[in-house]
């Protein structure tokens, strides 16, 4: 992939994003206001254990049908790319059939043990088509990431999120007031429901434009050595992808188990769950709307030049990619951190979220960095090192949260000390894995100093132009809403006068074809 088609690949996916990451972000909040945080806190328990079931299927192979799809797609290779799609497609059904059947038969256990409430039964029941649809969605989109298309998977998403969202909250808009565990259930059934929609598109655009017939089977490439190959790339990611599905997992039956350790109810531990997982993460996330579109085109496009070696090109995108995510993550930072209170009661009108969007504000440029240079380990072939420092990651945090959040002393803080920390450790383990790859040569005031000179000129401007911040429910919204989109624009006009972003940056994209 050619630097201006990574640019042209990163930009179109960047823009599908953001109207995927403001639909969802608008779900999460309208979600979290209908149902309320301790209910939040059961839906976040439930995905959790849904990821469990489908850690076989959605960890590795999609990674490895890209990667290898990539490779066979430049080769001009169409009927193992065919063969690869159809291998995977059967075995990731039976795989998840069976997983589904064995969440069905143990439905009870995790009701009452997991859940901590037999009535979420029917709640239980919601995940076990998910866990088909899901297995089956992420080998359309993994082949299409492979085939250099992120039109295709990036619309998906998109009618997902809006199918689900105009369903769910209708539903429970029509139904409202709605009882916690009933909004719950309803919550987790959206998730097959929103799925469904994007497997169904994924699977008429694949067959409309995506159609190639198998010839006679070749002896060293057919379907069964295909898979295997598959199967082999993938094992290590899939092992510690299920490694970090039960870390998290862990994670999320820990915090409210040792918070009621450390002395709070059990419907406390919950809503503090809920508050933090579903209310502050989903702001805190909505970097990832441009730092997912950067490592989704990162990995096939690493992959292709390292067998090229097109080493220059590599070191282009890697840059372009570090400072693309500073650009993004800074700005979002200070906004967190200065205008948290204001988030809060405008959002979801809960003081409390206004602590824990503060503190966590700060983690965002770290939850980002990661992203991306896991990203680029994926794309030179060391998705081993990147597993392994995220493992160590999510192990340290397990362990950190264990002894600190259990004290009656640090309580919810124990959780947010274990975040830096660990975040912070796996950064700089992923830096040193990419120093022994490439050497790589950063303008750090370019990539760093002028975001953060911009951003301070931002909160500057929202500072002094908008009135009586701490009590927008009395305010005019709209008019905050203006402000935040004006002090974008300023970010903006400050980054092009620092000449943070080059002159000849829209030329790129719109002659990168």
């Amino acid at each position: 992939m050619t630097k201006n088609g990574f640019v042209y690949g990163s930009t179109v996916m960047l823009i599908l994003n953001i109207v995927n990451r403001i639909i969802d972000f608008v779900y999460d909040v309208s979600l979290s206001n209908i149902l309320g945080a301790e209910a939040i806190g059961w839906f976040q328990i439930g995905l959790s254990t849904l990821m469990i079931f489908n850690t076989i299927t959605t960890s590795g192979i999609p990674t490895s049908i890209t990667k290898l799809v990539a490779e066979e797609n430049s080769k001009g290779n169409k009927q193992n790319v065919e063969n690869i799609y159809r291998s995977t497609i059967v075995f990731n059904f039976f795989v998840s059939l069976i997983l589904a059947t064995i969440l069905l038969i143990f439905s009870d256990s995790i009701a009452i043990k997991v859940f901590k409430n037999e009535y979420l039964l029917y709640g239980v029941y919601s995940l076990a088509p998910a866990i088909i649809i899901l297995s089956l969605s992420n080998v359309f989109r993994a082949y299409f990431y492979g085939m250099r298309n992120v039109i295709f998977p990036s619309i998906a998403q998109i009618i997902e999120h809006f199918a689900r969202f105009i369903i769910i909250i209708g539903i429970l808009m029509l139904i409202k007031p709605v009882e916690p565990i009933h909004g719950t259930m309803i919550a987790l059934f959206g998730i097959s429901i929103g799925e469904f929609f994007d497997l169904l598109f994924s699977y008429v655009s694949k067959k409309k434009h995506y159609t190639y017939k198998i010839n006679s089977p070749n002896k060293d490439n057919n379907s069964f050595m295909l898979l295997s190959k598959i199967l082999l790339v993938s094992f290590p990611l899939t092992v510690s992808g299920l490694l970090e599905v039960l870390l998290n997992f862990s994670n999320t039956l820990l915090i409210p188990s040792r918070l009621n350790a450390a002395g709070y109810t059990i419907s406390e531990s919950i809503a503090t769950l809920g508050r933090i997982n579903g209310m502050a993460m989903p702001l805190i996330g909505l970097s990832f709307m441009f730092t997912s579109s950067l490592v989704t085109n990162l990995i096939p496009s690493l992959s292709e030049q390292m067998v090229l070696k097109k080493y220059n090109d590599m070191r282009n995108d890697i840059r372009l990619a570090i400072k693309a995510t500073f650009l993004m993550s800074v700005p979002l930072m200070f906004v967190y951190v200065f205008l948290s209170k204001p988030l809060a009661i405008f959002l979801y009108n809960d003081p409390i979220v206004a602590d824990y969007i503060h503190i966590m504000g700060y983690g965002t440029i770290l939850l980002a960095l990661q992203h991306i240079l896991s990203g680029i380990l994926y794309g030179l072939n060391k998705h081993v090192a990147a597993t392994f420092n995220r493992l160590f990651m999510m192990i340290l945090n397990v362990i950190l949260i264990y002894f600190l959040v259990g004290n009656p002393n640090l309580g919810i803080n124990g959780y947010f000390i274990s975040f830096f920390i660990s975040h912070i450790v796996v950064i700089l383990l992923n830096i040193a894995t990419l120093k022994k790859v490439i050497r790589l040569k950063l303008d750090y005031f370019d990539i760093i100093g002028k975001p953060f000179i911009a951003s301070v000129f931002m909160i500057g401007y929202i500072k002094m132009t908008t009135y009586d911040l701490s009590h927008l429910q009395n305010g005019n919204l709209f008019a905050f809403i203006f402000c935040l989109m004006i002090a974008g624009l300023s970010y903006i006009f400050v980054l092009i006068l620092t000449k943070a972003i080059p002159k000849d940056f829209l030329k790129r994209i719109l002659k990168s074809r």
